[in-house]
């Protein structure tokens, strides 16, 4: 496979699989490309750092924001590593980190890191606005958002 082949194949595989059918769709087949000995390097301690935790984390995301889609606005692949920055929006519906849902429009804004091996996503770093997610639900909670 060319190298520009394979990086095609990495960006179908971030946007369209687990972007698209995991984390926008809450499908957990849309978490197929993770590897095995998937690791995520700042895992979030309720869901365990394997690819089944991912993919329970990913549902339960979706379970607390179900209309949120995440957009894609960055992205660039060089060698095994492919970079994307991206925004998301949707409405807190559903219960997140212990709250119910609040009927607020967010947003996320965020940057991932992926390492690939062949198809499957090895190895994620990823950093993203929680804290402005957070403020904004809990404003909500205070009554001082619609």
């Amino acid at each position: 496979m060319s190298e520009r082949a394979v990086r095609e194949r990495m960006k179908y595989i971030y946007e369209q699989v687990w972007i698209g059918e995991l984390w926008n769709l809450g499908k957990p087949e849309g978490g197929r490309h993770l590897a095995e000995t998937f690791r995520d390097h700042r895992p979030i301690e309720q869901f365990a750092n394997s690819r089944a935790g991912h993919i329970e984390m990913a549902l339960d995301w979706t379970r607390a924001f179900p209309d949120m889609r995440f957009v894609i606005e960055d992205m660039v692949v060089e060698g095994d590593r492919l970079v994307a920055r991206y925004v998301a929006r949707g409405t807190h519906l559903g219960p997140f980190l212990g709250m119910p849902g609040t009927g607020v429009a967010v947003e996320l804004t965020g940057i991932d890191i992926f390492r690939f091996q062949g198809d499957e996503m090895t190895d994620w770093w990823h950093n993203e606005d929680m804290q402005g997610l957070m403020d904004r639900i809990l404003r909500a909670r205070r009554g001082e958002v619609e």
